[in-house]
């Protein structure tokens, strides 16, 4: 007699979605079958499962370590907040890739096996819908070919292309899947080439995915690091590649390849788009993290509407000194005081032009449990809640869309 696990879903995949691990027993169905769960080797839970009418049980590890995957926002060991990172074109992952591994045994009544075989999977933040499958592939996002989507956003690819559209000041980041040993990764560099608007190469940079660079090695042990963030947007990769984009004023594009060290291309194209935003007030980025791992942000341009607001629980109280000699009073004296006062910022964020690409990616923002903004070109990064559980869309003119929506500052304002 000895328990064995029949199915598990496949290597690296997002943690919040059905995660079943099917159990059977070679010989006699045990009275119980003993589930251990380990989170990078450390147990964090012991289960006793019933088995089924068919002598099976089924164990979903989702509901086990739900809320123990995180996407960073800040760097690695460091305090600094992750999209405005910029001093190397790395950085890598503290809590958004988990190893999990699941050991099964038996409970007879009387005696308890100790663990008969075991198997790992190893667990992103974000969520896979329904529709996707019980086990869906999330092989598009293995570096392994030019045809891989690779890089973690819910940005659609067209013509194995991401484009994003950014202006001189955005910060952001975009993740992928370092490693070798567990999914069969081959990057081992990328290659970043500036563009001017006629299609014309500006500059080339290639830089290794090593220490050296903020990254570890693609072959290293740490699961942790093998999530690794690239500092793609305009302001971050201005710093780390020492002015590529201001010692080439006419830049329009650059596009971003993972290459392996043949240095054949093993991703889709990330391609950052320049564009122009008006002077006259502040743009405000709003950054969320999304349904696969990693970071997606858009650029709102219109005028941002900002309110502070507070609450307080107002209470009655004599005046006068009532334990004096002869009773008096100032005439600036207080009767009515406010006890427990907090205030709140509300941030109306707005856009005229956004496309429909935006459109259809803002929707992970509603979903997103973490969101920031950050406001002007100089703004820090702050976490925000969504107000509005929808958002406004008008369409501007073809194909270009005004949008609203309403997001609270995620911090009590003390008074």
């Amino acid at each position: 007699m000895s328990a064995q696990i029949d199915s598990k879903p496949t290597k690296i995949r997002p943690a919040n979605q059905s995660l079943i691990f099917s159990i059977s027993d070679s010989g006699t169905t045990p009275d119980r079958f003993v589930v251990w769960v380990y989170e990078d080797s450390v147990e964090i839970a012991k289960l006793y499962l019933t088995p089924n009418t068919n002598n099976v049980s089924f164990f979903d590890l989702a509901e086990v370590v739900r809320d123990r995957v995180k996407v960073d926002d800040k760097i690695r060991d460091k305090s600094a907040t992750l999209l405005s990172y910029s001093a190397l074109p790395f950085t890598t992952g503290r809590n958004g890739l988990k190893e999990y591994q699941v050991g099964v045994g038996t409970f007879t009544g009387s005696t308890e096996s100790a663990q008969q075989d075991s198997d790992k999977v190893y667990l992103l933040n974000g969520v896979e819908q329904i529709s996707a499958g019980l086990h869906p592939s999330f092989a598009d996002y293995y570096p392994t070919a030019l045809t891989k989507k690779v890089w973690l956003t819910d940005r659609i690819p067209v013509s194995d292309v991401i484009t994003i559209e950014a202006s001189d000041n955005e910060e952001g980041c975009i993740a992928f899947l370092n490693d070798i040993n567990i999914i069969g990764g081959l990057a081992a560099q990328t290659e970043t080439t500036v563009k001017n608007a006629t299609g014309t190469t500006l500059t080339t940079i290639y830089d290794t995915i090593n220490v050296a660079n903020g990254a570890q090695l693609p072959n290293a042990s740490d699961i942790n690091q093998k999530l690794t963030y690239l500092m793609a947007y305009p302001k971050n990769f201005e710093s780390w590649s020492s002015g590529a984009l201001s010692g080439n004023p006419t830049w329009d594009s650059y596009e971003i390849r993972l290459l392996a060290g043949s240095s054949a291309k093993v991703s889709n194209v990330l391609r950052i788009k320049r564009i122009c935003t008006q002077e006259k007030h502040k743009n405000t980025q709003l950054a969320w993290t999304n349904s696969v791992g990693g970071w997606d942000s858009v650029l709102f341009t219109g005028r941002t509407e900002h309110t502070d607001t507070v609450s307080s629980k107002p209470f009655k109280k004599q005046i006068g000194n009532w334990d004096a000699s002869s009773y008096s009073f100032l005439p600036q004296a207080r009767e009515m005081s406010a006890y427990q006062i907090t205030g709140s910022s509300t941030f109306v964020l707005t856009s005229v032009a956004f496309s429909f690409a935006d459109i259809e990616l803002i929707k992970y923002a509603i979903r997103s449990d973490n969101l920031m903004i950050r406001a002007g070109a100089s703004g820090e990064w702050m976490p925000v809640t969504i107000e509005t559980k929808s958002y406004n869309i008008k369409e501007a003119f073809s194909g270009v869309f005004s949008v609203s929506l309403t997001v609270n500052l995620a911090q009590v304002i003390r008074c």
